[in-house]
């Protein structure tokens, strides 16, 4: 009978006997098969939160942007085999990539590797990443510029530079 169900194990049991009450029994016993069990188990529906709103606004490509380091993958070069670091751009609302390449893994070479992401894709207004030391720096030296930028002293010295 190998687990077919109530109605196979019924039938196979009914060719040769008449048990009262059959049905009611042969239901019973398939309801503890631990393998029966298994087999009819139904999959739990999997649980999905709301997504953020960066994800879903329309908004231009690389807007809303994550970062992320893969690697080490080894690169020709003319001194021979070179380690080199891949600096992955992810869209959030597209799920488009940007790939840059990184010859090491430190702040400059990320802060380069971003400076092209930027010159090529426009400025992204919200940038995700994990907690790596290069990230945390960049970000530290990414906001020492803006408040110099954002400073009044350094926007009437343009100005002035501008108009003499």
């Amino acid at each position: 009978m190998k687990h077919g169900g109530i109605a196979i194990t019924l039938a196979k049991i009914r060719s040769r006997f008449w048990i009262p009450k059959g049905r009611h029994i042969v239901q019973k016993i398939i309801r503890r098969c631990l393998i029966c069990r298994r087999y009819s188990a139904k999959s739990a529906d999997q649980l999905t939160s709301q997504l953020p709103e960066d994800r879903i606004a329309q908004t231009p490509p690389f807007y809303t942007s994550g970062v992320d380091f893969a690697g080490p993958i080894y690169v020709k070069n003319l001194e021979g085999m070179q380690k080199s670091y891949i600096v992955l751009f992810t869209c959030a609302s597209t799920r488009a990539l940007h790939l840059e390449l990184a010859p090491i893994m430190t702040t400059e070479s990320f802060l380069m590797a971003f400076r092209r992401f930027i010159s090529r894709r426009g400025n992204c207004r919200i940038m995700y990443s994990d907690n790596a030391k290069t990230f945390k720096k960049s970000n530290r030296e990414l906001e020492q510029i803006s408040k110099i930028l954002l400073h009044d002293n350094f926007h009437d010295f343009i100005c002035n530079q501008i108009h003499s």
